[in-house]
């Protein structure tokens, strides 16, 4: 008898998840997502548009609400169904209740959900509770300026006019000769910092250096693609008309590229331990690396990263509330505001993702937290650890150090192998998300990746110093081959994340603690490898792509694009008066979208703010270095 109540129990566990569903059923759910026109009811007298989250429920039996739930329940795939998400215009949508409504001050979110439960009981026969008032927006709102927004307003009138005069003072004093005239003004000379955005890739008063132009193709692409996982999740936040289309993608093998392709972003770590240790070392050939280093190595990155990032931070908080507006604006894009408003310094100081659950003031700002905290470690053991020995023993403990703490938190916190890019995940930006928290942002979670850079870095430069000419290898040949199956086995890697999003399969603790401490390591040694192969000309076929002169302004400006092409997503989504129809074509024209605005308006922010701060830099360690 036991046996068989078991067995009854595992049948109906079984059927507690709902896995996949034609259109028709998909359409028997009420709509995840609607919106009333906005338009329309701004012109009204009084016109209340509010955007709200709903419970729905059923007081008795429901099979209807019971297959929502059923359906809701595959949380991997699926959005919660049980919820539905609404902006409605009170005054029309709801004016029927508004009538009823004895007392014409009425509560609002009392209206609204008498209004939404009557229509859900009248098509569905389920009831629906308010659970969330997000906001109203009223026909009589008016933009109201405060003081930060004429702080902001003054910055950027004072970068222009000080750019304005050291352009006019270059032409008119210096001829367009940036060896004439003050190093300071010329500093903020366009057409001195044009010169050194088109100048050729790798060039330098070092040979070596001109083996490091394909740095600028690899960053370009990375961020191609780090835009293109920002495209899809922005759709995704919104409110969109077709969700069943979004959940159907998970089963699409090309689209795991997608849900799995967070690998990539990690290249910027392995580009930057490279650098770090490649640039040091030929910096030490002159000058003796002391611990003096560290806090002057971290306040030059400090200075070199943060003046485009703060002011791309002080935009969001103050005038992109007030440039745009729209039904789901303060939904998409004042929320992020209203974060950067609390939490600036926390970006500008590089801890924001240790704090990201508080702090969703520019959530892809993890990434440079993470690298500077990085950048601070392998600084730190450049210079206490020296000797090729001792910091090939270095490295080897940090490697293995990274895959231990991988695997324990990945078994002792119950992690996810990887961060599972679910529908809900997506709309609360990771919040909830313990692997996304936990294993993906920190920055002692990284540490294998960017130790392999420093590796690829040290290595570089140690052949080269013993002019190991790599063309003479026994085995070069079948090294040209693995070269070119690369990228086909980086590909192949990222779809094997796949196998955690499979239908009703639990897999072991093994697989996932293994799987989580070596999928990004194994990705990266990849990227190292063709890093490495590429500097010494050991293969044609990928390195002349990177190595394009077309990529030499765009691998400049890519960390601008980097801090930049959110903005201009978020401002779509957040203007958008009816809800979005995601399709592989309109993601592909957001895209293509993003990408231009994103590189043109990153070209001039790097004329403007980062090459200058980079020239006055540069103008006073020269002066520096004449006093002494």
């Amino acid at each position: 008898m036991v046996r068989i109540f078991a067995f009854l129990m595992l049948i109906k566990s079984s059927l507690a998840v709902i896995y996949s569903v034609n259109e028709s059923e998909y359409r028997k759910m009420p709509r995840l997502f609607k919106m009333d026109d906005y338009k329309e009811c701004m012109l009204e007298t009084g016109g209340t548009y509010c955007v709200a989250t709903y419970d729905l429920h059923s007081r008795g039996h429901s099979n209807l609400m019971r297959f929502i739930r059923e359906y809701s329940e595959h949380t991997i795939k699926h959005f919660n169904h049980t919820q539905m998400h609404r902006a409605t215009c009170v005054t029309i949508t709801c004016k029927d209740v508004l009538n009823q409504t004895s007392n014409r001050k009425a509560d609002v979110s009392d209206v609204l959900e008498r209004c939404i439960n009557d229509t859900v009981w009248r098509h569905y026969r389920l009831e629906a509770r308010l659970s969330e008032l997000l906001y109203c927006n009223k026909d009589n709102d008016k933009m109201i300026l405060d003081a930060s927004d004429y702080v902001v307003a003054s910055v950027y009138i004072v970068i222009f006019l000080i750019n304005t005069i050291g352009s006019f003072y270059d032409l008119i004093f210096c001829n367009g000769d940036s060896k004439k005239g003050n190093p300071y003004l010329l500093s903020f000379s366009v057409k001195q910092n044009w010169k050194r955005l088109t100048s050729p890739g790798g060039s330098g008063d070092d040979p070596r250096i001109e083996r490091l132009k394909l740095f600028n193709g690899l960053r370009a692409m990375t961020i191609v693609c780090v835009i293109f996982s920002h495209t899809a999740l922005i759709m995704t936040i919104t409110y969109v008309s077709n969700p069943h289309f979004i959940e159907k993608a998970y089963d699409d093998p090309l689209k795991q590229i997608l849900f799995n392709g967070t690998l990539v972003t990690h290249t910027f770590f392995v580009m930057s331990g490279f650098l770090l240790a490649y640039n040091l070392q030929i910096h030490s050939e002159k000058t003796q690396i002391t611990w003096s280093h560290i806090p002057k190595g971290i306040l030059l990155r400090w200075i070199r990263l943060t003046p485009p990032y703060a002011l791309v931070i002080a935009t969001i908080a103050t005038w992109m509330r007030h440039i745009g507006s729209g039904p789901l604006w303060k939904l998409v894009v004042t929320s992020e505001s209203n974060y950067c408003r609390n939490y600036w310094w926390a970006n500008i100081f590089y801890f924001n993702n240790y704090v990201y659950q508080d702090d969703l003031c520019f959530p892809q700002g993890w990434y440079l937290a993470a690298d500077t905290q990085l950048f601070c470690v392998g600084l730190f053991l450049f210079v206490m650890v020296q000797g090729p020995r001792a910091r090939k023993m270095m490295l080897s403990i940090l490697f293995l150090l990274s895959l231990v703490i991988t695997a324990s938190l990945t078994y002792f916190q119950d992690l996810d192998p990887v961060v599972i890019q679910s529908p809900e995940t997506y709309r609360s930006y990771y919040v909830n998300d313990k692997t996304f928290n936990l294993m993906y942002i920190p920055g002692h979670t990284n540490l294998s990746t960017y130790s392999l850079g420093l590796a690829g870095g040290f290595l570089c430069y140690h052949w080269q110093m013993k002019e190991i000419d790599l063309s003479k290898v026994k085995y070069l040949r079948l090294y040209q081959w693995v070269t070119w199956i690369l990228f086909p086995i980086g590909v192949g890697i990222i779809l094997a994340g796949g196998i955690f999003y499979l239908d009703g399969v639990t897999h072991s603790t093994f697989l996932k603690v293994t799987y989580a401490a070596f999928n990004k390591p194994l990705f990266q040694a990849l990227v190292t490898c063709f890093i490495v192969g590429s500097i010494f000309k050991l293969e044609n076929v990928y390195r002349p792509i990177l190595e394009w002169k077309g990529f030499t302004w765009a691998g400049r400006v890519s960390y601008n694009a980097f801090l930049l092409h959110t903005i201009f997503q978020r401002s779509y989504a957040g203007a958008q008066t009816n809800e979005l129809i995601v399709s592989e074509y309109n993601v592909f024209i957001l895209l293509s979208a993003s990408i231009f605005l994103s590189f043109l308006c990153a070209t001039f922010l790097w004329l403007v703010v980062e090459a200058p701060v980079a020239g006055l830099t540069r103008a006073l360690l020269n002066s520096n270095k004449l006093n002494k």
